[in-house]
This record gives structure tokens, C-alpha cells and sequence, in this order.
């Protein structure tokens, strides 16, 4: 009973910290026990109750229960912490601000790897969609890549393979082949499959693949990822125990992000990549810039406009690269983005209104684009072409 006891009064101290701290921080009124029982009936661990309690208190919020069902309080409350960090000048609230800022990033990672789409696997290759590359693994020969032209219920048709020279001789009829692939914003994929027939036609070649009721899922994303469309620097490295974390001051490759994560990005680039290639990748995000450092894994080349989309595999960055990918990943300001769009449209000067009666038809121009959006849009046009070979 002696434990019992101990454990319930350390429980009850515990528990009225957060107490005292509300009152400090003006949250005077919020029902700490009930915040409690509201995160246990909702089915959160004890151990994330405690860091969104820790999160209201330090973001003042009046409903902190509406952290356990809002994803846009809860970036909202990331944004505040961000603003936060950048403010303070005590190194001891620094420490803790960013110590509560990894864990709520570690915790929104899993709230959003709840949703759906992450969830929606898939358990046979009817089910894989139109446009998807596969990887067809050929004994002594390698790799070779093609991509799904259609899918109905007795086979996948498929464009040629692309790979390695073939001998003489070499058929893909009848052929059993070990096939992979990598689903968007889902997970690797792995099957068996038998060409059943091989197409010649006057343009170009399809195969017939057969279908597979044994799908295996394998490599689940780790972290989550964004489309984007960012202009960035590409630094080829000879290794990356040669280089380092901090901004170049030199100007790179230009290239253009095409998806980005805390472990990764996808990048377009002219000219023909090279798989296992180190590199560097620096962008500016909100003002800031980060870096990403990582290996080239895959490789995506179109031959007729010869640019390559080169898929990296990033180490760890470091602490503020992270946090501005993570934050440009979950678009923590986009409330903020939309207020002051709204606010700006408000005070825009309305037109003057047109008198009615006779009057010459207005001559109609071309709107100019915004020259940020065009700045977008010819960044891809003005990419050098290269090759590392």
C-alpha cells in the first residue's frame, strides 16, 4: 500500500503543475482533470495528453481539448512555438521550446500517417493504377523500368522494359520476373508476374504481364511528403563526409524541387543523372535557407526534353533545416497566408463605379502574370543541361 500511496502523490504534484502554470500563463479557467478525461476517452496515450497540455499552456489556448480533434489548432500551435523560439532570450525557455517543438513535430508525424490515403494499401495488381513505373528485376541482366499503359482483368499492358543491352536471342515471352514498385504516398511493393506475349507495333512495343493476387508491402514512407514546385541549388559532392551542413556561398546546379521530406526530395534537373551520386541540395524556405544532404537513388530520364528527376536519399539535416522542411511540409502558416490575403484583398481600392449611358467599349490587354508565378514557371525552361558522364 506504501507504493500505492507514494505513486498517487507523485501523480497528484504532477498533476498540479500544469495547474500553476495556467494561472501564470492567464488560464485560469481551464478544467485540467476534464482536458484529461475528454484525451483519455478520445484514445490518447497518457504520454501525449501531457505534451498537448503542454502545448496549450505555452500557446495560451481557452479550449486546449480542441488539440485532440483539430489538425489547424494544432498546426496553428506549431506556428506559435516556431515564433516563439525565434524571440526568446532565456537559453533555458529555448531548450524547452524546442524540446516541446521535436515532440509535437513527432506527434503531428503520426496524426498524419492516421489518415487514410497512408493506410490504403493495396493486395493485388488490379489495383494498380495507370501511369505507375515498375521495376522488372532480371536474373544476370539488372534492372529494367516500364510503366503501366492499361489494367483490366487478365493482364497489365505495359510499355517496353528500358535496361541494361539484352543478348541475342533474348525473349520477355513466357519469362517470370520478380516486379517492384513504389506507390505514391503509400509504400515499395513487390509481386511475381509471367509476360505472357509480346506486342510489336509500328510505333513502339508493349508486353502483357500477368495478374498476381500476392502482393507483399514492404518499405512504408517513414516521413511525410509535399508536391511542391521550389527553384534550389544542386552541389554534386564527391562524398558526404567532404562537405557540410552549412549554406554554400557559391552558386550551385539550378534545379527544381519537385517533393521534399525530412529524409528526402525529388528534384528535376537538365541533362542525364547518375544513381549513387552524393549531393547537396539547398533551398529557401520562408525566408531561411535549408540543406539537405543525400545520396541519388533512382533515377527518372526523359530522353526527348533530356532532363532527369533524380530521387534522393537524405541523412538526418540539421535542426533548423529540419523544422523549416517540416514546416513547409504541414504548411503550419497557412491560416496566417490566408489572413493576410484577405486583409490585403480588403484593402485593395475597389473600382470606381461606371456611369451608366453611352460609352466606347474599353480596350481589352493581357493581364500580366505575376512575376513571381513567372519567375516559377521559366525556371524550368532555363535549367542547364549537363550530363555527369
Amino acid at each position: 500500500m506504501s507504493i500505492l500511496y507514494t505513486l498517487l502523490t507523485i501523480f497528484i504534484i504532477v498533476s498540479s503543475v500544469p495547474v500553476f502554470l495556467a494561472v501564470r500563463k492567464g488560464l485560469t479557467r481551464v478544467d485540467w482533470i476534464e482536458f484529461y478525461s475528454m484525451g483519455k476517452d478520445a484514445g490518447f496515450s497518457f504520454r501525449e495528453i501531457n505534451l498537448l497540455r503542454k502545448v496549450a499552456v505555452v500557446n495560451k489556448h481557452q479550449k486546449p481539448s480542441s488539440l485532440f480533434w483539430s489538425i489547424d489548432v494544432l498546426d496553428k500551435s506549431l506556428a506559435g512555438i516556431h515564433k516563439k523560439v525565434e524571440t526568446v532570450n532565456d537559453p533555458d525557455d529555448r531548450e524547452y521550446l524546442e524540446y516541446l517543438l521535436k515532440k509535437l513535430y513527432s506527434y503531428r508525424k503520426k496524426v498524419e500517417f492516421q489518415k487514410p490515403r497512408y493506410n490504403r494499401g493495396i493486395e493485388s495488381t488490379a489495383d494498380i493504377s495507370i501511369n505507375q513505373t515498375i521495376k522488372l528485376k532480371v536474373d544476370v541482366l539488372g534492372i529494367f523500368e516500364c510503366s503501366v499503359l492499361e489494367n483490366n482483368r487478365n493482364y497489365l499492358l505495359v510499355t517496353y522494359p528500358k535496361g541494361p543491352p539484352v543478348p541475342v536471342g533474348f525473349s520477355w515471352r513466357d519469362r517470370t520476373l520478380n516486379v517492384y514498385f513504389w506507390r505514391r504516398e503509400d509504400a515499395g511493393y513487390f509481386f511475381q508476374s509471367r509476360i505472357m506475349e509480346g506486342y510489336p507495333d509500328r510505333e513502339f512495343k508493349t508486353l502483357r504481364m500477368s495478374h498476381s493476387d500476392v502482393v507483399l508491402r514492404s518499405q512504408k514512407r517513414r516521413s511525410v511528403r509535399t508536391s511542391c514546385k521550389v527553384p534550389a541549388q544542386f552541389y554534386p559532392l564527391k562524398s558526404l563526409k567532404s562537405s557540410t551542413q552549412l549554406p554554400e556561398s557559391r552558386p550551385g546546379l539550378r534545379c527544381v524541387v519537385q517533393d521534399i521530406s525530412e529524409d528526402g526530395a525529388a528534384i528535376l534537373i537538365g541533362g542525364k543523372g547518375k544513381v549513387n551520386l552524393c549531393c547537396k541540395l539547398q533551398l529557401e524556405l520562408f525566408g531561411k535557407i535549408a540543406v539537405l544532404r543525400g545520396i541519388v537513388r533512382t533515377i527518372d530520364y526523359d530522353e526527348r526534353k533530356n532532363l532527369s528527376l533524380l530521387h534522393i536519399q537524405a541523412e538526418e539535416p540539421d535542426e533548423q533545416s529540419r523544422y523549416l522542411i517540416l514546416a513547409f511540409v504541414y504548411d503550419i502558416y497557412r491560416s496566417e497566408q490566408e489572413n493576410a490575403a484577405a486583409a490585403a484583398a480588403a484593402a485593395a481600392p475597389q473600382p470606381a463605379p461606371v456611369e451608366t449611358g453611352d460609352f466606347e467599349e474599353p480596350v481589352v490587354r493581357e493581364e500580366t502574370p505575376d512575376d513571381e508565378l513567372e519567375a516559377l514557371e521559366t525556371v524550368e525552361d532555363e535549367i542547364p543541361r549537363f550530363d555527369y558522364e
